[in-house]
């Protein structure tokens, strides 16, 4: 079994993998995770998985950019939610600007070796 790639820009643990593409109309595939140990609330994991969610919509196309990253390949993505209080959209979604850009770098470097 292979073992997954992972990253981490706080407030997020990221696991990653990319994988090839057997259908042109497979799209890439994202879990957000907030865990209750942190967040005993429904509404406040719920709140949490929208705001990134959202910034995730509003930034995927780095991602699915041709130039960024191999037509024949797909992204699985896991975010996880490691920080202890709810950050503003603000910072989230920089922060999901940055993972997206460290991604794009990790996925041209796996192709140009």
């Amino acid at each position: 079994m292979q073992k997954r790639k992972k990253l981490f820009c706080y407030p997020f643990k990221c696991f990653y993998d990319f994988l090839p593409v057997d259908d042109e109309n497979v799209v890439n595939q994202i879990v957000v995770s907030v865990p209750k140990r942190y967040f005993k609330h429904a509404v406040d994991r719920n709140r949490i998985k929208r705001l990134v969610r959202e910034a995730y919509r509003h930034h995927h196309h780095r991602i699915l950019d041709p130039q960024t990253l191999d037509k024949q390949a797909r992204l699985q993505l896991l975010l996880l939610y490691v920080g202890t209080e709810i950050l503003p959209y603000n910072l989230v979604e920089n922060k999901i600007i940055e993972i997206l850009e460290r991604l794009c770098k990790v996925s041209q470097q796996g192709s140009n070796p």
